[in-house]
């Protein structure tokens, strides 16, 4: 499996360093127990013998007493001089593609200047929720005003629906009854996977804990698509289909239906209706109400009117009810 140089970043200057290092670049601090490796896109793959051996030696280990890394084949720090003994090493972990890559260590400039940052999204994130606050609250909030019936308006409908010939397609098992048969063919009504072998893939890469990363395979299945054929059926059948509609509207308060005028194949369908009365405030409201309920209003007379929203008028009392 393909090996690849990582690279990590110091805490104190924020220098990038080659995995491979165990002393930043930059400024010559050595590598703490803290550093995250991280590898970049276009890492190429290691080829040299020696890099190649240093990353297959195993993770380094960290030192209990100074915390400096040392290379697996170290038997005592190169520090402090402490003996390996049960020194923890560094994680190797395994890296899954589409997973979120780990970030590297920023240095302390770069931390100062993202708390400015949070300090800005957090004021952005205020600002937005305070506006969301306040349209919100107009949005709900409640008034009342005297407000005056001024009309109606209501609609009524009802559909005519149509005996008529209809040509239509179905499975062989699904054709219905009373249906005349047209044609008939032969036609995919589904697929299935089929396994066929597999393929070596790569899922991700494999951070060895010493500043390097081995690219990670698996076997996967290789499916094809296998069709499951069945037959289609072209067939005409009688259906109830809507083929016009009769309307009827006014602004008065006593709704009606329209007149049907049926003729020979025709029946009626669905009925549907829509009532409004229309009162003048502040401005002109318009509230749905039952059609048979329209009757129960006069023109001219004034209500107490709750407003939400400075829109939608919510209730209505008798005008010589105290408003709240």
């Amino acid at each position: 499996m393909a090996v690849r140089e990582g690279k990590w970043k110091c805490r104190h200057c924020g220098g990038v360093s080659r995995g491979s290092q165990l002393h930043c670049a930059s400024c010559g601090v050595k590598r703490g127990e803290d550093v995250r490796f991280f590898l970049e896109d276009d890492a190429p793959v290691v080829t040299e013998a020696a890099l190649l051996a240093k990353a297959r030696g195993g993770a380094e280990w960290l030192c209990e007493y100074c915390g400096r890394s040392n290379p697996p084949d170290t038997p005592r720090c190169s520090q402090c001089g402490a003996d390996s003994g049960d020194a923890r090493s560094r994680e190797v972990r395994e890296i899954r593609a589409g997973a979120e890559a780990p970030q590297p260590a920023l240095s302390r400039p770069l931390a100062r200047s993202g708390g400015r940052g949070r300090v800005i999204l957090a004021s952005l994130l205020l600002l937005v929720l305070g506006f969301c606050g306040y349209f919100g609250y107009v949005a709900t909030r409640k008034t009342e005003e005297t407000v005056r019936v001024a009309g109606f308006h209501w609609e009524r409908r009802v559909a005519i629906e149509a005996l008529r010939t209809l040509r239509e397609e179905a499975w062989q098992d699904s054709v219905p009854s009373g249906a005349r048969v047209v044609s008939t063919k032969r036609d995919v009504r589904e697929t299935e996977r089929e396994q066929v072998g597999t393929e070596r893939v790569k899922v991700g890469t494999r951070d060895l804990g010493n500043g390097f990363f081995e690219d990670v395979y698996e076997d996967q299945p290789v499916y094809k698509e296998r069709p499951i054929y069945d037959q289609k059926v072209s067939y005409d059948i009688e259906r109830w289909v809507k083929d016009r509609e009769a309307r009827s509207a006014g602004e008065d308060a006593s709704p009606r239906w329209p007149e049907l005028a049926l003729r020979p194949g025709e029946r009626e369908g669905s009925r549907s209706e829509s009532c409004v009365v229309l009162l003048q405030g502040q401005k002109t409201y318009r509230m749905k109400q039952p059609c048979d309920g329209l009757a129960r209003f006069e023109v001219g007379a004034r209500r107490h009117a709750v407003i939400r929203g400075g829109v939608s008028v919510v209730e209505l009392k008798e005008h010589n009810a105290e408003p709240r």
